[in-house]
């Protein structure tokens, strides 16, 4: 691979399953969820049910977060209940009217991690799901040309 493209490539990937879940969740009758939607609701699914920290982890602003989860709200998917430990805050919640739906969601995002086993194989699908599990550490801070020939002379 070209050195620099690491970053595009798992971006692509990752649109790839979102695209296939989509499409997917579309052709079940489940259509109109966006992507920052899709995303929402699989941290929720990860136990994020904070809005703040939702928002941190994908990178958007509190008030784009509301929204969407708003709309989430509108559409059955989830609820929106009070913090029992911070009555300023609200806590995530997945609605039981949007059952079928996450069914139907985690059935195809497990039919796409079979397909992409079928496509790589398997020891390729489990290398790779061991590598994005592992612990990258805090994002660096890189300052400059100097900074970083620095930190290769030192490995």
């Amino acid at each position: 691979m070209k050195p620099g493209l690491l970053m595009a490539q798992l971006l692509n990937r990752f649109i790839w399953f979102d695209g296939a879940l989509q499409k997917s969740l579309d052709a079940r009758g489940h259509g109109g969820v966006r992507r920052l939607e899709s995303m929402t609701m699989i941290y929720v699914h990860a136990g994020i049910r904070r809005p703040s920290e939702l928002a941190r982890l994908l990178g958007v602003t509190r008030q784009s977060m509301n929204t969407a989860l708003r709309e989430l709200e509108e559409k059955g998917l989830v609820y929106l209940e009070p913090d029992p430990e911070d009555a300023r805050c609200k806590l995530v919640s997945f609605a039981p009217e949007g059952a079928a739906m996450r069914a139907d969601a985690l059935e195809i995002v497990m039919a796409l991690e079979a397909e992409l086993e079928d496509r790589l194989g398997a020891r390729a699908v489990g290398e790779l799901g061991r590598l994005v599990s592992m612990d990258w550490g805090e994002p660096p801070v890189l300052r400059g040309k100097k900074a970083a020939e620095g930190k290769k002379k030192r490995a």
